[in-house]
């Protein structure tokens, strides 16, 4: 009877025709009964009856998975509106009004394809607020990328001479051609002085600026890149815009 029973059950939860009635099934032996759903599963029709249903059944799985992944979202979303993280700037590269509303805290990897969106990103979000939003970039190269550090070193190296920015952006758009002498080459295009360059990429001051900011990554539970933090409110991953524009325009209106 617990063979019986688990057809049974099987019968009224995947197939939505039951081709036997409760009744029927109740009269007959297991064995009668097993041949003859064997017999209806293994028939074209009971193939594609079965087959549907499994479907049917996956797809109200997923969108239950997918309902409840959205709301420990939003609980989460919600929660660090209430708490929100705070993160030291330090003496980090900046873009934006410095009395600006909201600030937002990026932590990047310049070898990192995920990271090259965010800085198409962010190029969006300060266009679009251009009074409203700071940019703060930290550096977290991941230590799979072999040319994330030294290009690290040189956009901080670029920024010793007022050309973080021109560097940074260089670095992002041509992340293929990332290697020593493209650095050289780079600082002279942006008139550096070089020596100098070369001499503060390879310096202990920039090597513990870097560290600092990876230290602060771990700290904030920030392991991969690109990782944001809007007035505090984390964003993990290359998000489009409109997501930074939802937590932008919710804080502007809270200090509205």
């Amino acid at each position: 009877m617990k063979f019986k029973f688990l057809l049974l059950l099987l019968a009224n939860v995947f197939l939505p025709v039951v081709f036997l009635a409760n009744q029927a099934v109740a009269d007959i032996t297991d064995a009668q009964f097993e041949k003859m759903f064997e017999k209806f599963v293994t028939s074209d029709k009971g193939q594609a009856v079965l087959t549907k249903a499994l479907q049917q059944y996956e797809t109200k799985q997923r969108e239950a998975a997918q309902k409840q992944a959205e709301a420990r979202a939003k609980a989460e979303l919600e929660s660090q509106f209430k708490n929100p993280v705070k993160v030291d700037v330090g003496s980090s590269p900046t873009k934006g009004p410095s009395n600006a509303k909201i600030t937002i805290v990026e932590f990047s990897d310049f070898q990192c394809p995920y990271c090259s969106r965010g800085k198409n990103v962010m190029e969006e979000v300060l266009k679009a607020y251009p009074q409203d939003v700071r940019l703060v970039f930290k550096n977290l190269p991941l230590p799979f990328h072999d040319q994330a550090r030294p290009a690290a070193r040189a956009a901080l190296a670029a920024g010793k001479q007022g050309k973080f920015w021109e560097m940074h952006d260089a670095l992002f758009d041509n992340q293929g051609s990332l290697q020593e002498s493209w650095y050289v080459e780079k600082a002279k295009a942006l008139g550096l002085d070089v020596e100098k360059f070369k001499k503060d990429m390879a310096s202990t001051e920039i090597e513990e600026q870097i560290k600092t900011d990876e230290t602060l990554a771990r700290n904030l539970g920030i392991q991969g890149t690109p990782g944001f933090f809007v007035n505090g409110v984390a964003v993990k991953g290359a998000y489009p815009f409109d997501h930074f524009k939802m937590i932008i325009d919710r804080w502007l209106q809270k200090k509205a």
